[in-house]
């Protein structure tokens, strides 16, 4: 099915309807606005604040000569938990019926497992022990992270979704700029910080279920099989190029973007030279970039919607990120960090706002959309994978962090250009 014919088919209209679109209220997609936003800034924050704070501190009590090393383990193993479990917590989401939904079980069990493996996390003294609690977060927090995106491709026309994709990468930069300053605020007291941001995560979990549960008992579901969960983790490129093409690009993209986000803590520490006093500094570099996102990420959501393309506004929003990197390679200084923090939430807010409108136009089916929603998120995490264990490497051999600003070009540019093979999404 083309992707003009499977939005016809599901009812979504086109997205160049958004000027006479009924409004929000009127379809009764306020609530869900609202609390999406909430619990997607709860689970960036919890993300957030561990990797870039709390796992990276761990890691260096532990092996301080072995830090970058350490913490591309420990990322790189919990990745492989996010990997197998997205896709996988789509597709049970998908064919779970309950009173209060198919996806609102699994948050909610994700988010109280949650609870359990930070408080451990905390207290484990070993890079193996970090690794493994980190990979089974990965698990729990996939079975939220999956379910709630699928929200907007069952209950969001298409002409409404920019607002709704804005409102993920708004949340992405909010969070971490609140993870940025939980975790630095809670830099000394981490069992305390890692209970906060986690009972945080849970009540807007909570509140996200009970504010949209529909009950699906009695709907029909497809019946369970082994070849069927295989397919879980496949979706033919050759068949669907649009998907595969969207797939590949989102991951080259986050592969530039992670390591960056990863090792800010180490960038300021040895790149910049701040020292001992890199931790005090990481909130300025998170509200630096929530300022670029609150300027990037609406008015990139708002042009989606309103001019009803998605592809052009995705390569202004990777020039604006490849120009960010250019900056601390020119500027090696914390002011040049802080303007690279700037205009990489501006790039990076508006590429998220947008970036979602597009995969929601490539999805495959509609009545698998938990599943191929999972199979996207996968760039996600073998981005982290993949992408901070490749930077672990470079840094190691070139001896510097420097070295991860040109590995961030290199690879947004690449996904960029994948993004130009797409056909049949303007």
């Amino acid at each position: 099915m083309s992707v003009a014919r499977q939005e016809t088919a599901t009812g979504t209209g086109s997205p160049t309807q958004g000027a006479t679109a009924p409004s929000l209220r009127e379809l009764r997609l306020v609530g869900l606005l609202t609390t999406l936003g909430l619990a997607a800034v709860s689970l960036f924050l919890f993300w957030t604040a561990l990797q870039s704070v709390f796992l990276a501190l761990q890691v260096q009590q532990i092996d301080p000569d072995g830090a970058a090393g350490g913490l591309a383990f420990v990322i790189g193993i919990g990745a492989i938990g996010a990997l197998f479990t997205a896709p996988v917590a789509g597709a049970l989401s998908d064919r779970t019926r309950s009173r209060i939904g198919g996806r609102g079980p699994w948050m909610l069990g994700g988010a109280g497992a949650t609870i359990v493996l930070a408080l451990l996390l905390a207290q484990a003294g070993t890079i193996t022990e970090l690794a493994i609690y980190w990979l089974l977060i990965q698990v729990s927090t996939n079975l939220i992270f999956t379910p709630i995106t699928v929200y907007i491709p069952e209950r969001v026309p298409v002409a409404r979704r920019g607002i709704f994709s804005a409102a993920i990468g708004l949340s992405h930069l909010v969070g971490v700029l609140f993870g940025q300053v939980f975790g630095a605020a809670f830099a000394e007291q981490m069992l305390l910080g890692y209970a906060v941001i986690s009972v945080l995560l849970l009540l807007s979990i909570i509140t996200f279920v009970v504010v949209n549960r529909r009950s699906n008992l009695g709907e029909p579901k497809t019946p369970f099989s082994l070849s069927r969960l295989l397919s879980t983790f496949w979706v033919n490129p050759v068949k669907y190029p649009a998907f595969g093409w969207t797939f590949l690009g989102r991951f080259l993209m986050l592969t530039g973007f992670f390591p960056l986000k990863v090792y800010l803590l180490y960038i300021l520490q040895d790149y910049v030279g701040l020292g001992a006093d890199a931790v005090k500094n990481v909130p300025a570099m998170g509200l630096a970039g929530m300022v670029g996102a609150a300027i990037g990420t609406p008015l990139a959501g708002w042009l989606s919607d309103r001019l009803g393309v998605t592809r052009p506004l995705i390569y202004i929003c990777a020039a604006v990120m490849v120009g960010a990197i250019l900056v601390p390679i020119a500027f090696p200084t914390f002011l040049g960090m802080v303007i690279y923090s700037f205009l990489i939430g501006a790039g990076f807010g508006g590429f998220g706002s947008v970036d979602y409108v597009l995969i929601t136009k490539v999805l495959p089916s509609q009545d698998d959309a938990g599943k191929d929603l999972g199979i996207i998120n996968m760039t996600t995490t073998l981005s982290q994978t993949l992408g901070v264990g490749l930077a672990g490497a470079m840094v190691s051999v070139a001896g510097t962090y420097g070295v991860l600003f040109p590995m961030g070009i290199g690879f947004i540019t690449l996904g960029t250009l994948c993004v130009a093979f797409i056909r049949g999404v303007r």
